[in-house]
């Protein structure tokens, strides 16, 4: 009978969960939405109890799928945000996700102190880091944050959820607690940001993947497993989609380019002190699927900047077709504002150019070719040697979008819509720890499609176009602090009689 390794990924957007032979077939899969995340203004919360429930159902519908013996489960789940427990083990109140943007303000004030923090570690805390949100509780919720026994993330709360051990592993602390160069968590963070308490509150750190546990009876009846399979904390999400996209996995691929609900742009790097920028929003990891550094930027702003103007602008195309045009976007619609290639917690949308001729189709085609014009951005400052670009998430689907990438960056872009990626780099992952396999390919494999670049005019306007594009990022940025500040204003009008 075949072995069989089952992984789940509780993301923003979705909760799922595969299952795969040692052969690289999917043998199963489940998925639901995300019923847990709640957004109010600035607001973006998670219920962590739900969390926990719809990651067992999910888990559960795929391993009713399966007839072959299960070797064991590997999880990860959306990175950064303060998932609190108090002494027992239980949700303090709602999780503080990513995307929270209440720490915008208190970032911003603190910008002296970031600076030694980034010096001190490598990484500089944004407002999506545990490390400032655990400082705002402390200043604005001081009953909550007294009770706070561990500061988890997600996928630490779900290992918990299935295992009963708080483990962690140094891709996801690193890059806030510590540093990537001596892979030490550092007591500075802590004492720079001011904090009462920090390193006491997280979880024991484990070496990559060697984070493991054993499944606890009451989850193994409630996915229907057996008590004591082996339970596997993979790294973050970002860096297990950026192994199944064939980064460090696919010979040809150099860099890759994910959009989800966020982008992230990343390439793989010997030594990262080679990067031409290094944007205080830029993180940096030990490559957990052989040797070298995953260089990456974490955008706020995503594929979901597509979503907020289709809520903003009534009838934009869905999918939308190339429509040139001289509309010009900063796609910062995030609350947070933005955390790389611009770290900037008052980074705000723009739209340049609009005027009574434009055309829906126009606004929804310049928000694609804004996309890509901060991928471009990222990919410069990183310096990725010359390969193949391999692009994932849910924009991969869409092959004008891919086109206008690879003709504006000049190389191949190699397309993965739909491919489970995150799914699959873990599931190498954890063939490699239980099973000893060490051939990717099985899992990787090849693109679904590979786009090259066009030449001629169209990559004349998209050369021109970026130019305007960086020209006008340089000239606003001054005046996003103000318009942060106006909008801070406009709070006390509306408590006004």
């Amino acid at each position: 009978m075949n072995a069989t390794i089952l992984c789940l990924d509780s993301g923003t957007t979705s909760v799922k969960a595969a299952a795969f032979d040692r052969d690289g077939n999917l043998l199963a899969s489940a998925e639901r939405p995300n019923g847990a995340l709640h957004r109010d203004g600035v607001r973006v919360e998670q219920d962590m109890e739900i969390t926990r429930t719809e990651a067992m159902e999910v888990l559960r519908d795929c391993a009713a799928q399966i007839t072959d013996p299960v070797a064991g489960l590997i999880l990860t789940g959306q990175g950064d945000g303060l998932w609190p427990v108090d002494q027992a083990g239980a949700p303090l109140g709602r999780a503080m996700t990513w995307l929270d943007g209440r720490v915008r303000n208190l970032a911003s004030s603190l910008s002296p102190q970031l600076d030694k923090v980034q010096a001190a570690t490598g990484s500089r805390p944004t407002a999506a880091s545990a490390s400032l949100q655990l400082l705002w509780l402390e200043r604005h919720d001081p009953s909550r944050h007294a009770r706070i026994a561990k500061a988890l993330r997600l996928k630490e709360w779900l290992f918990y959820s299935l295992t009963g051990r708080m483990l962690a592993e140094p891709t996801a602390l690193l890059p806030v607690w510590g540093n990537w160069r001596d892979g030490k968590l550092s007591p500075e963070v802590q004492e720079l940001l001011g904090l009462t308490k920090g390193l006491e509150l997280l979880p024991e750190l484990t070496a990559p993947v060697a984070a493991r546990s054993e499944l606890s009876e009451q989850a193994a009846r409630s996915i229907g497993l057996p008590q004591g399979l082996p339970v596997l904390l993979g790294p973050g999400d970002v860096q297990a989609t950026l192994i199944g996209l064939g980064l460090g996995t696919r010979t040809d691929v150099t860099r890759a380019s994910i959009f989800g609900t966020s982008a992230i742009h990343a390439c793989l790097l010997d030594d990262p002190d080679t990067m031409p920028h290094m944007p205080t929003g830029a993180m940096i990891q030990h490559f957990a699927a052989g040797p070298g550094y995953l260089c990456f930027h974490p955008c706020f702003n995503g594929a979901s900047l597509l979503g907020h103007l289709s809520q903003k602008f009534a009838g934009l195309p869905v999918p939308a077709d190339p429509e040139y045009s001289s509309l010009i976007m900063h796609p910062f619609f995030e609350p947070g504002g933005e955390r790389a290639p611009w770290t900037d917690p008052d980074a705000t949308g723009a739209i340049f150019g609009l005027n009574a001729a434009t055309t829906p189709g126009q606004i929804a085609w310049a928000g694609r070719e804004a996309l890509a014009f901060v991928t471009h951005t990222s990919h410069l400052m990183m310096g990725a040697p010359a390969g193949a670009l391999s692009l994932g998430g849910g924009l991969a689907g869409d092959g004008h979008f891919a086109q206008f990438l690879s003709t504006l960056m000049g190389c191949e872009v190699q397309r993965s819509p739909g491919a489970h990626a995150g799914l699959r780099g873990l599931a190498l992952l954890a063939m490699r720890a239980l099973l000893g396999v060490t051939d990717p390919t099985p899992w990787v494999g090849a693109a679904t499609q590979c786009v090259t670049p066009q030449q001629g005019a169209t990559a004349a306007y998209a050369q021109r176009k970026y130019r305007l594009f960086s020209d006008l990022i340089e000239a606003t940025t001054p005046f996003w602090a103000q318009l942060a500040d106006l909008g801070n204003d406009t709070e006390y009008l509306k408590e006004s009689p």
